[in-house]
């Protein structure tokens, strides 16, 4: 089995060591070359780039990255390049005006002012239950005093003796008995 491995690996070797001649053809052109066509220009471009993590170990910070773009050179005199912070982000560019928006809000409008009008009656209403409530508190107060004056009045009467009255014979002069008063 050794002696297997001893001749298989130079013949790997010597194997992988072998190259084939390629063959090289040039390149047919198949028009006439563009500059030929149109002259053309480069436009470059610039852009601006964060700074950014690439992995743990690498970081890149805040550079400008430019790309150049071949352009017909009638049209590369027309092109004016900008920074792309010249222009406002979509996200913050405001809605288009229409119709549908314009009575959405004025629906949202109507019924934010109907809600702050009934908060409002809310308030006052809440306002005048609290005065009604003092009042009855202040009424349920003096009755529950008037309730254990009635009541200490009534012991004080209960424990009064009772006073006899002399007996009365009708009088010579009007003929009625004289009225009992009870308590």
């Amino acid at each position: 089995m050794r002696p297997l491995w001893i001749i298989s690996i130079p013949i790997v070797v010597a194997g992988c060591a072998t190259h084939l001649p390629v063959v090289q053809t040039p390149a047919q052109p198949q028009g006439p070359p563009v500059a030929a066509v149109a002259p053309t220009r480069l436009v470059e471009t610039r852009y601006e780039v964060g700074g950014y993590r690439e992995s743990p170990q690498l970081r890149h910070e805040a550079h400008a990255v430019y790309r150049q773009t071949r352009v017909p050179a009638p049209a590369a005199n027309s092109f004016e390049t900008v920074p792309r912070t010249s222009a406002p982000a979509l996200a913050n560019s405001p809605l288009p005006e229409s119709t549908e928006l314009a009575a959405e809000l004025s629906i949202q409008k109507t019924i934010t002012a109907e809600l702050r009008s009934m908060q409002a009656a809310m308030a006052e209403t809440e306002c005048q239950m609290q005065a009604q409530y003092a009042v009855l508190v202040r009424q349920s107060a003096e009755v529950m005093g008037l309730r254990q004056h009635l009541e200490t009045e009534r012991r004080r009467v209960l424990a009064i003796p009772a006073v006899e009255a002399p007996a009365q014979t009708p009088s010579a002069a009007g003929g009625t008995p004289a009225l009992e008063v009870k308590w």
